[in-house]
């Protein structure tokens, strides 16, 4: 069986065509010892075929996106916007 796996920019909605200027970012805690200081790090990869069905990872389609990922993750600690946009991955009938 074959899956036709596609991706969308978590910013834009683009979808991932041949082009490899791809990057991918990944969310996770770190650790803080001073009181007020931000808990989360925001890690820019880039495309990865293999890790890019992580779900946890947030796909950007060149570098205007991941900017905005990096702006929206300084002002507010996500990537996602008010309006419950959220990162996935589209593959086949998964879905």
């Amino acid at each position: 069986m074959t899956w036709d796996v596609s991706f969308t920019c978590d910013i834009c909605g683009k979808k991932k065509g041949e082009a490899n200027h791809w990057w991918m970012v990944i969310l996770g805690d770190v650790p803080c010892f001073e009181e007020g200081q931000p808990s989360l790090r925001f890690t820019l990869l880039p495309w990865n075929a293999g890790e890019s069905r992580n779900s946890e990872m947030y796909h950007l389609c060149g570098q205007g996106c991941a900017m905005k990922a990096m702006e929206r993750f300084m002002t507010t600690g996500t990537i996602e916007t008010n309006d419950g946009m959220e990162h996935e991955i589209h593959a086949g009938s998964m879905r």
